[in-house]
């Protein structure tokens, strides 16, 4: 991930926990969005809204209409459809504009309203039709959308957005492609249509951007424009983690530090936020006594989700290496030497792993039923097996591991680790949370510091081959392998086959993942799907800024 976008994924985040305490009074949790595009382009939307709502007189949608138009609203809630005003006066009563809807046109395009009615939980449904949703170009159909308007007033909310064909077709990657911009997410073709959903609630400069490129012949879009469809995607990409390089990222970088200094403020909060957490963090690792066991229970999954949320470790993919590390370790899985003779009558080396038993962990059950698949019916993994299967199922691998990072929040979540329930900073540690996160980097510290401290009483190999599965998993194993054979001379034997399981574990896990990645990256930018970017989507139809209560 670049830093530009890690600076757009982090500073939403940063003003909602700076700004918890302030949320607005209306808030909508879920907003679902169905779109039946029709055979001349236009598409019949429905927004389903639920939420709380607290004051104000009306809910409104800005909508551009620069290439667009806008007709047929419509809205209802559970007691019934609403009347519809020709002229809608925002400066209305709550009670003139109760149970009523309207357009109010504005210099930009219009605004879709309608009357709150009653405080408190309430459900919308808003439709209405946009015509030139789909419109012809020189090579493909499509649009590129804005569904969801960043700040607006009913943030934070989730997001699903849905949409398929009025003619039944289904849509799939053999004649469509989509992409999707401004939120932390995922597009995908599902069952013939395409759907887009949040995996972190919308907040702040946040939206929902979806490109949708068709195969000619598809549809019969009204208008046609002098220009192909690459040039919406050259331009939707710009800033956006499609296509990305390390020149781009550079670019990237640039252009996301002067959006952020362009807006001191806000640059000033996120900048201060960050830094205060990473202050707390770095004291409470400081204060932190050595631990010399296997942290919180052996539940690895609860230790890989303590690093990766207090910033004990890096790549959330660490978690692969010390999974299979962990299997080889207990017999799951047997490492073994095979020599082929190659060009010039060279004696080649390669080491397969053969699968031996089913591992009685979920986390490591969850990788070996990856690594069965892989191998086929011989029960026999060669690398480039499991190199081809990630390939080809990147979507698996990475779930793989956000199911491994999930299941050890949720046990995190269940034994009290938090105050209220989620967070990412010391102060939202309880202290039975500050217990468990203090074993993980007391571990790490003392896995750091071993040769300082030159304890000799650990000759268990049960608890060396432990230390080396957290070591993979904090990003330290080479560190620690080296400081064991400084310490521990005359166990160098047993000392190199532990440091080979680490090297085939490593070298598995590094090209498992980055197969998995590189396809992801590929599938993503050719339009089959995939995680959304955060930055780019630029010159979308539709949409606007702001939007919610008033």
């Amino acid at each position: 991930m670049t830093l530009f976008n890690k600076i757009l994924i982090g500073t939403p985040l940063a003003l909602a926990l700076l700004s918890s305490s302030a949320l607005a009074k209306n808030n909508v949790s879920e907003i679902d969005i169905s779109v039946m595009v029709q055979n001349d382009g236009s598409a019949y939307v429905v927004q389903r809204w639920s939420g709380e709502f607290n004051e104000g007189t009306e809910n409104y949608i800005p909508i551009s209409t620069q290439d667009i138009g806008i007709s047929d609203l419509r809205v209802s809630d559970e007691n019934g459809e609403y009347t519809y005003i020709d002229n809608w006066n925002i400066d209305s009563s709550f009670e003139e504009k109760s149970k009523k809807c309207g357009i109010n046109k504005t210099d930009d395009g219009v605004e879709l309203c309608f009357g709150i009615s009653e405080y408190g939980e309430n459900s919308y449904s808003i439709e209405y039709t946009v015509t030139d949703f789909i419109k012809g170009y020189t090579d493909f159909d499509g649009t590129n959308f804005m569904f969801v308007n960043p700040n607006m007033s009913i943030f934070p909310t989730n997001g699903n957005i849905n949409i398929v064909l009025e003619n039944g077709m289904a849509l799939n990657e053999e004649n469509s492609g989509i992409w999707s911009f401004g939120y932390n997410g995922y597009i995908e073709f599902q069952n013939g249509a395409v759907r887009a959903w949040t995996t972190q609630a919308l907040d702040n400069d946040n939206s929902m951007i979806v490109m949708l490129r068709l195969n000619k012949g598809i549809i019969s879009p009204n208008t046609s424009l002098n220009k192909s469809f690459e040039d919406v995607m050259n331009t939707a990409f710009e800033g956006s983690d499609y296509d990305y390089d390390e020149e781009a990222g550079i670019l990237e970088t640039i252009i996301g530090l002067i959006i952020l200094i362009a807006i001191p403020t806000l640059f000033i909060m996120f900048i201060a936020f960050l830094i205060k957490r990473k202050k707390e963090i770095k004291e409470f690792y400081k204060q932190t006594c050595y631990f010399r066991e296997a942290p919180n229970k052996g539940q690895i999954e609860v230790s890989h989700f303590l690093a990766q949320n207090f910033d004990v470790s890096g790549e959330e993919s660490l978690i692969i290496g010390a999974l299979m590390l962990s299997m080889i370790n207990k017999g799951c899985i047997e490492p073994l030497t095979e020599e082929n003779v190659g060009m010039f009558g060279k004696i080649k080396q390669s080491v397969n792993l053969k699968l031996i038993k089913d591992p009685e962990t979920i986390a490591e059950t969850t990788l070996y039923s990856i690594l069965k698949v892989s191998a086929g019916n011989d029960g026999v993994l060669q690398e480039k097996e499991l190199e081809r299967y990630a390939y080809k199922n990147p979507e698996i691998i990475n779930k793989m591991v956000d199911s491994v990072k999930s299941s050890g929040e949720q046990a995190f979540i269940n034994m009290g680790g938090f105050v209220n329930g989620s967070g990412n900073c010391i102060k939202d540690l309880s202290n039975t949370g500050k217990s468990e996160l203090s074993e993980v980097m007391g571990l790490k510290k003392y896995l750091e510091d071993f040769t300082l401290i030159a304890e000799r009483g650990i000759s268990e190999t049960i608890i060396w081959k432990d230390y080396l599965v957290y070591a993979t998993l904090f990003g330290i194993a080479d560190k620690v392998m080296e400081q064991f054979k400084k310490l521990y001379p005359e166990k160098m034997p047993e000392l190199e086959s532990y440091n080979r399981n680490v090297i085939i574990a490593n070298s598995y896990y590094h090209s498992m993942h980055r197969s998995a990645q590189r396809a992801m990256q590929q599938k993503r930018s050719s339009g089959m799907g995939g995680r959304s970017s955060i930055g780019g989507g630029g010159g979308f139809s539709g949409g606007g800024s702001g939007g919610g209560s008033r």
